[in-house]
Protein backbone atom coordinates (compact mmCIF):
# COMPACT_ATOMS: atom_id res chain seq x y z
CA UNK A 1 0.00 0.00 0.00
CA UNK A 2 2.82 2.42 0.88
CA UNK A 3 4.53 1.64 -2.42
CA UNK A 4 1.40 2.54 -4.32
CA UNK A 5 1.08 5.88 -2.52
CA UNK A 6 4.76 6.67 -3.16
CA UNK A 7 4.53 5.89 -6.87
CA UNK A 8 1.38 7.96 -7.22
CA UNK A 9 3.00 10.94 -5.49
CA UNK A 10 6.11 10.77 -7.68
CA UNK A 11 4.00 10.59 -10.85
CA UNK A 12 1.87 13.53 -9.73
CA UNK A 13 4.95 15.58 -8.91
CA UNK A 14 6.48 14.82 -12.33
CA UNK A 15 3.19 15.72 -14.02
CA UNK A 16 2.94 19.03 -12.21
CA UNK A 17 6.58 19.87 -12.93
CA UNK A 18 6.22 19.06 -16.65
CA UNK A 19 2.98 20.88 -17.32
CA UNK A 20 3.89 23.72 -15.03
CA UNK A 21 7.07 24.19 -17.07
CA UNK A 22 5.11 24.14 -20.36
CA UNK A 23 2.60 26.70 -19.17
CA UNK A 24 5.25 29.09 -17.83
CA UNK A 25 6.15 30.65 -21.24
CA UNK A 26 5.51 34.08 -22.81
CA UNK A 27 5.24 35.00 -26.49
CA UNK A 28 7.33 37.83 -27.97
CA UNK A 29 6.05 41.14 -26.48
CA UNK A 30 4.81 44.12 -28.52
CA UNK A 31 3.95 47.66 -27.38
CA UNK A 32 3.44 49.47 -30.75
CA UNK A 33 1.12 52.11 -29.27
CA UNK A 34 4.03 53.35 -27.14
CA UNK A 35 6.29 53.95 -30.21
CA UNK A 36 8.90 51.44 -28.97
CA UNK A 37 10.83 48.50 -30.42
CA UNK A 38 12.95 45.71 -28.94
CA UNK A 39 16.51 46.82 -28.33
CA UNK A 40 17.88 43.61 -29.84
CA UNK A 41 16.32 41.67 -32.65
CA UNK A 42 15.24 38.33 -31.19
CA UNK A 43 14.56 35.36 -33.42
CA UNK A 44 12.79 33.34 -30.75
CA UNK A 45 9.05 33.69 -30.32
CA UNK A 46 8.71 32.06 -26.86
CA UNK A 47 10.33 33.11 -23.60
CA UNK A 48 10.60 31.04 -20.44
CA UNK A 49 9.34 32.17 -17.08
CA UNK A 50 11.64 34.85 -15.64
CA UNK A 51 13.01 36.05 -19.00
CA UNK A 52 13.64 39.79 -19.38
CA UNK A 53 13.67 41.92 -22.59
CA UNK A 54 14.53 45.60 -23.12
CA UNK A 55 12.83 48.22 -25.33
CA UNK A 56 13.92 51.53 -26.87
CA UNK A 57 12.21 54.38 -28.76
CA UNK A 58 11.63 54.14 -32.52
CA UNK A 59 13.60 56.47 -34.81
CA UNK A 60 12.66 60.11 -34.46
CA UNK A 61 11.16 59.63 -30.97
CA UNK A 62 12.36 60.19 -27.40
CA UNK A 63 11.18 58.94 -23.94
CA UNK A 64 8.39 60.89 -22.36
CA UNK A 65 9.96 60.10 -18.98
CA UNK A 66 13.74 59.55 -19.20
CA UNK A 67 13.70 57.68 -15.87
CA UNK A 68 11.02 55.17 -16.90
CA UNK A 69 12.00 51.48 -16.91
CA UNK A 70 12.73 50.05 -20.36
CA UNK A 71 12.49 46.34 -19.43
CA UNK A 72 9.69 43.81 -18.96
CA UNK A 73 9.80 40.33 -17.35
CA UNK A 74 7.93 37.11 -18.20
CA UNK A 75 5.94 35.97 -15.18
CA UNK A 76 4.12 32.71 -15.83
CA UNK A 77 2.72 33.34 -19.27
CA UNK A 78 2.37 37.16 -19.10
CA UNK A 79 4.76 40.12 -19.33
CA UNK A 80 4.99 42.81 -16.74
CA UNK A 81 3.79 46.29 -17.78
CA UNK A 82 6.18 48.56 -19.69
CA UNK A 83 6.86 51.99 -18.23
CA UNK A 84 8.69 53.37 -21.27
CA UNK A 85 6.59 55.53 -23.65
CA UNK A 86 8.01 57.64 -26.53
CA UNK A 87 6.92 60.77 -28.40
CA UNK A 88 8.12 62.56 -31.55
CA UNK A 89 11.30 64.56 -31.32
CA UNK A 90 11.20 68.32 -31.91
CA UNK A 91 13.49 69.93 -34.46
CA UNK A 92 12.68 73.43 -33.26
CA UNK A 93 11.42 76.31 -35.41
CA UNK A 94 13.41 77.43 -38.44
CA UNK A 95 14.45 81.07 -38.44
CA UNK A 96 13.72 83.36 -41.37
CA UNK A 97 16.50 83.66 -43.90
CA UNK A 98 17.67 86.51 -46.09
CA UNK A 99 14.69 87.91 -48.05
CA UNK A 100 12.57 84.89 -47.16
CA UNK A 101 10.87 82.68 -44.56
CA UNK A 102 9.54 79.12 -44.10
CA UNK A 103 5.98 77.91 -44.43
CA UNK A 104 6.00 75.06 -41.86
CA UNK A 105 3.54 72.21 -41.14
CA UNK A 106 5.10 71.86 -37.67
CA UNK A 107 8.47 71.32 -35.98
CA UNK A 108 8.21 67.66 -34.90
CA UNK A 109 9.69 64.55 -36.51
CA UNK A 110 8.25 64.13 -40.06
CA UNK A 111 7.02 67.74 -40.42
CA UNK A 112 8.10 69.84 -43.43
CA UNK A 113 9.10 73.45 -44.11
CA UNK A 114 8.68 75.10 -47.52
CA UNK A 115 10.83 78.19 -48.29
CA UNK A 116 8.98 81.31 -49.47
CA UNK A 117 10.80 84.43 -50.75
CA UNK A 118 9.68 87.96 -49.94
CA UNK A 119 7.80 89.95 -52.56
CA UNK A 120 10.18 91.11 -55.25
CA UNK A 121 12.49 88.13 -54.71
CA UNK A 122 12.56 84.63 -56.14
CA UNK A 123 14.34 81.38 -55.26
CA UNK A 124 17.69 80.86 -56.92
CA UNK A 125 17.80 77.35 -58.30
CA UNK A 126 15.39 74.48 -57.64
CA UNK A 127 12.89 74.76 -54.81
CA UNK A 128 13.71 72.34 -51.97
CA UNK A 129 11.42 71.46 -49.04
CA UNK A 130 13.14 70.71 -45.73
CA UNK A 131 12.03 67.83 -43.45
CA UNK A 132 12.41 67.29 -39.68
CA UNK A 133 14.58 64.15 -39.32
CA UNK A 134 15.91 62.16 -36.34
CA UNK A 135 18.96 64.43 -36.07
CA UNK A 136 17.15 67.70 -36.88
CA UNK A 137 16.18 69.64 -40.03
CA UNK A 138 17.75 68.38 -43.25
CA UNK A 139 19.08 70.66 -46.00
CA UNK A 140 20.02 74.30 -45.59
CA UNK A 141 18.60 77.76 -46.07
CA UNK A 142 17.90 78.67 -49.72
CA UNK A 143 18.95 81.84 -51.50
CA UNK A 144 16.38 84.45 -52.55
CA UNK A 145 17.53 86.90 -55.18
CA UNK A 146 15.91 90.00 -56.60
CA UNK A 147 13.35 89.39 -59.35
CA UNK A 148 14.60 90.21 -62.84
CA UNK A 149 12.55 90.23 -66.03
CA UNK A 150 14.09 89.79 -69.45
CA UNK A 151 13.23 92.11 -72.34
CA UNK A 152 9.43 92.26 -73.02
CA UNK A 153 8.04 90.52 -76.14
CA UNK A 154 7.63 92.39 -79.43
CA UNK A 155 4.17 92.88 -80.95
CA UNK A 156 3.00 92.90 -84.57
CA UNK A 157 2.29 96.32 -86.10
CA UNK A 158 3.51 98.02 -82.89
CA UNK A 159 6.54 98.69 -80.68
CA UNK A 160 7.73 99.81 -77.23
CA UNK A 161 7.51 103.50 -76.46
CA UNK A 162 11.03 103.45 -74.92
CA UNK A 163 14.11 101.59 -76.04
CA UNK A 164 14.07 98.06 -74.53
CA UNK A 165 16.63 97.09 -71.85
CA UNK A 166 18.39 93.74 -71.32
CA UNK A 167 16.62 93.20 -67.97
CA UNK A 168 14.11 94.92 -65.70
CA UNK A 169 13.74 95.01 -61.93
CA UNK A 170 10.63 93.98 -60.04
CA UNK A 171 7.60 96.23 -60.77
CA UNK A 172 9.42 98.16 -63.52
CA UNK A 173 7.00 99.05 -66.33
CA UNK A 174 7.11 99.21 -70.14
CA UNK A 175 4.65 100.86 -72.56
CA UNK A 176 3.47 99.81 -76.05
CA UNK A 177 2.03 101.74 -78.97
CA UNK A 178 0.63 100.74 -82.35
CA UNK A 179 1.51 101.96 -85.83
CA UNK A 180 -0.47 104.89 -87.18
CA UNK A 181 -4.06 104.10 -88.07
CA UNK A 182 -4.23 100.91 -86.01
CA UNK A 183 -6.20 100.32 -82.80
CA UNK A 184 -4.47 99.02 -79.65
CA UNK A 185 -6.40 96.23 -77.96
CA UNK A 186 -5.48 95.28 -74.39
CA UNK A 187 -3.27 97.00 -71.81
CA UNK A 188 -0.60 99.33 -73.13
CA UNK A 189 1.45 99.19 -69.87
CA UNK A 190 3.02 95.97 -68.52
CA UNK A 191 4.90 95.42 -65.23
CA UNK A 192 7.70 93.06 -64.26
CA UNK A 193 5.93 90.54 -61.95
CA UNK A 194 7.14 88.33 -59.09
CA UNK A 195 7.64 85.28 -61.32
CA UNK A 196 10.07 87.12 -63.64
CA UNK A 197 7.63 87.78 -66.51
CA UNK A 198 5.78 90.86 -67.73
CA UNK A 199 2.08 90.96 -66.91
CA UNK A 200 -0.60 91.18 -68.19
CA UNK A 201 -0.21 89.75 -71.70
CA UNK A 202 1.10 92.20 -74.32
CA UNK A 203 -1.51 94.12 -76.36
CA UNK A 204 -2.45 93.64 -80.03
CA UNK A 205 -2.55 96.19 -82.81
CA UNK A 206 -5.83 95.82 -84.69
CA UNK A 207 -5.87 96.59 -88.41
CA UNK A 208 -9.65 96.20 -88.78
CA UNK A 209 -11.91 93.45 -90.07
CA UNK A 210 -11.74 92.16 -93.64
CA UNK A 211 -14.60 93.03 -95.98
CA UNK A 212 -17.13 90.18 -95.84
CA UNK A 213 -17.80 88.36 -99.11
CA UNK A 214 -21.36 87.05 -99.12
CA UNK A 215 -22.69 85.96 -102.56
CA UNK A 216 -26.28 87.00 -103.36
CA UNK A 217 -26.38 89.37 -100.34
CA UNK A 218 -27.00 93.13 -100.21
CA UNK A 219 -25.76 95.53 -97.52
CA UNK A 220 -28.72 97.52 -96.22
CA UNK A 221 -27.05 99.32 -93.29
CA UNK A 222 -23.58 100.14 -91.90
CA UNK A 223 -20.53 102.02 -93.11
CA UNK A 224 -18.30 101.24 -96.06
CA UNK A 225 -14.87 99.59 -95.69
CA UNK A 226 -12.33 99.73 -94.22
CA UNK A 227 -14.04 98.37 -91.13
CA UNK A 228 -12.56 99.47 -87.81
CA UNK A 229 -13.22 98.21 -84.31
CA UNK A 230 -16.90 98.60 -83.46
CA UNK A 231 -18.15 99.09 -87.03
CA UNK A 232 -21.23 97.11 -88.01
CA UNK A 233 -22.89 95.89 -91.22
CA UNK A 234 -26.43 94.66 -91.85
CA UNK A 235 -27.27 92.36 -94.78
CA UNK A 236 -30.26 91.14 -96.74
CA UNK A 237 -30.42 88.28 -99.23
CA UNK A 238 -31.61 88.73 -102.81
CA UNK A 239 -34.82 87.31 -104.24
CA UNK A 240 -34.92 83.54 -104.31
CA UNK A 241 -32.51 83.20 -101.36
CA UNK A 242 -32.94 82.85 -97.61
CA UNK A 243 -30.55 84.20 -94.93
CA UNK A 244 -28.76 81.65 -92.77
CA UNK A 245 -27.16 83.26 -89.71
CA UNK A 246 -27.44 86.76 -88.22
CA UNK A 247 -28.03 89.67 -90.56
CA UNK A 248 -26.27 92.08 -88.14
CA UNK A 249 -22.50 91.64 -87.54
CA UNK A 250 -20.00 93.81 -85.63
CA UNK A 251 -16.24 94.17 -86.07
CA UNK A 252 -14.58 92.96 -82.84
CA UNK A 253 -10.94 92.50 -81.82
CA UNK A 254 -11.03 88.87 -82.94
CA UNK A 255 -12.87 89.57 -86.22
CA UNK A 256 -16.55 89.70 -87.15
CA UNK A 257 -18.99 88.72 -84.42
CA UNK A 258 -21.02 86.71 -85.09
CA UNK A 259 -19.60 85.22 -88.27
CA UNK A 260 -20.98 86.67 -91.53
CA UNK A 261 -24.21 85.00 -92.71
CA UNK A 262 -24.83 83.08 -95.94
CA UNK A 263 -27.54 83.27 -98.58
CA UNK A 264 -29.00 79.87 -99.42
CA UNK A 265 -31.00 79.37 -102.59
CA UNK A 266 -34.69 78.60 -102.06
CA UNK A 267 -36.45 75.67 -103.76
CA UNK A 268 -38.44 77.56 -106.43
CA UNK A 269 -41.90 76.60 -107.78
CA UNK A 270 -40.58 76.67 -111.35
CA UNK A 271 -38.53 73.64 -110.62
CA UNK A 272 -41.64 71.82 -109.47
CA UNK A 273 -43.59 72.82 -112.62
CA UNK A 274 -40.80 71.58 -114.80
CA UNK A 275 -41.05 68.26 -113.06
CA UNK A 276 -44.77 68.17 -113.81
CA UNK A 277 -44.28 69.17 -117.46
CA UNK A 278 -41.69 66.50 -118.06
CA UNK A 279 -44.25 63.68 -117.74
CA UNK A 280 -46.51 65.71 -120.08
CA UNK A 281 -43.94 65.62 -122.86
CA UNK A 282 -44.07 61.81 -123.21
CA UNK A 283 -47.85 62.05 -123.61
CA UNK A 284 -47.46 64.30 -126.68
CA UNK A 285 -46.66 61.22 -128.75
CA UNK A 286 -50.07 60.18 -127.50
CA UNK A 287 -51.47 61.03 -130.90
CA UNK A 288 -50.00 57.91 -132.40
CA UNK A 289 -52.36 59.01 -135.12
CA UNK A 290 -54.54 56.08 -134.00
CA UNK A 291 -53.70 54.23 -137.16
CA UNK A 292 -56.00 51.50 -135.89
CA UNK A 293 -58.98 53.74 -136.71
CA UNK A 294 -58.55 53.50 -140.48
CA UNK A 295 -59.15 49.71 -140.24
CA UNK A 296 -62.81 49.62 -139.22
CA UNK A 297 -63.60 46.06 -140.45
CA UNK A 298 -61.35 44.46 -137.87
CA UNK A 299 -62.47 46.77 -135.06
CA UNK A 300 -66.17 46.09 -135.72
CA UNK A 301 -65.85 42.31 -135.70
CA UNK A 302 -63.55 42.13 -132.69
CA UNK A 303 -65.81 44.10 -130.27
CA UNK A 304 -68.72 41.67 -130.92
CA UNK A 305 -66.61 38.64 -130.18
CA UNK A 306 -64.96 40.37 -127.24
CA UNK A 307 -68.22 41.41 -125.55
CA UNK A 308 -69.82 37.97 -125.59
CA UNK A 309 -67.04 36.35 -123.56
CA UNK A 310 -67.33 39.18 -121.09
CA UNK A 311 -71.00 38.38 -120.51
CA UNK A 312 -70.26 34.69 -120.11
CA UNK A 313 -67.46 35.52 -117.71
CA UNK A 314 -69.78 37.64 -115.62
CA UNK A 315 -72.67 35.10 -115.54
CA UNK A 316 -70.51 31.99 -115.07
CA UNK A 317 -69.99 32.51 -111.32
CA UNK A 318 -73.73 32.88 -110.67
CA UNK A 319 -74.55 29.80 -112.65
CA UNK A 320 -71.99 27.77 -110.71
CA UNK A 321 -73.34 29.09 -107.40
CA UNK A 322 -76.90 28.19 -108.36
CA UNK A 323 -75.91 24.66 -109.35
CA UNK A 324 -74.05 24.21 -106.04
CA UNK A 325 -77.11 25.37 -104.06
CA UNK A 326 -79.43 22.96 -105.95
CA UNK A 327 -77.06 20.04 -105.40
CA UNK A 328 -76.84 20.81 -101.67
CA UNK A 329 -80.64 20.95 -101.34
CA UNK A 330 -81.03 17.63 -103.18
CA UNK A 331 -78.43 15.96 -100.98
CA UNK A 332 -80.18 17.28 -97.86
CA UNK A 333 -83.56 15.90 -99.00
CA UNK A 334 -82.09 12.50 -99.76
CA UNK A 335 -80.42 12.31 -96.36
CA UNK A 336 -83.66 13.22 -94.59
CA UNK A 337 -85.58 10.48 -96.45
CA UNK A 338 -82.98 7.86 -95.60
CA UNK A 339 -83.00 8.78 -91.91
CA UNK A 340 -86.81 8.76 -91.78
CA UNK A 341 -87.00 5.35 -93.45
CA UNK A 342 -84.50 3.86 -91.02
CA UNK A 343 -86.45 5.16 -88.06
CA UNK A 344 -89.72 3.68 -89.36
CA UNK A 345 -88.10 0.28 -89.84
CA UNK A 346 -86.69 0.42 -86.34
CA UNK A 347 -90.12 1.21 -84.85
CA UNK A 348 -91.72 -1.63 -86.80
CA UNK A 349 -89.19 -4.20 -85.59
CA UNK A 350 -89.72 -3.10 -82.01
CA UNK A 351 -93.47 -3.52 -82.36
CA UNK A 352 -93.14 -7.02 -83.81
CA UNK A 353 -90.88 -8.02 -80.96
CA UNK A 354 -93.35 -6.85 -78.34
CA UNK A 355 -96.24 -8.72 -80.10
CA UNK A 356 -94.27 -11.98 -80.07
CA UNK A 357 -93.63 -11.66 -76.37
CA UNK A 358 -97.30 -11.15 -75.66
CA UNK A 359 -98.26 -14.27 -77.71
CA UNK A 360 -95.81 -16.38 -75.69
CA UNK A 361 -97.32 -15.26 -72.51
Amino acid sequence: MGCKVLCTSVALLAYLMFFGHVRAECTQPSFASRNVVLSNHLSTQNFTNGSTVTFECVIGHKPVDPKASRSVTCEGNQWTSLELSCTRKSCGSLADFSHGRYDMTGNLFGDTAKPVCDQGYMLAGKETTRTCRDQGWDGRDPLCESVKCSAPPAIENGQLVDEPLESYNYLEAVSYRCNKGLTLIGKSILHCSEDGTFKPDPPKCFDGCPTPTIPNAKKIDGRAPPYKLGNFVKYKCGDGYRLEGDDYIVCRENGWSPEPPQCIVLPTTTTTTTTTTTPATPTTPKPPKRTALPTPPTTTTTPVTSTTPKLSERTAPWVVALIVVIVLIAVGVIICLIVKRKRSKHLYSDKVATDNQEDRL
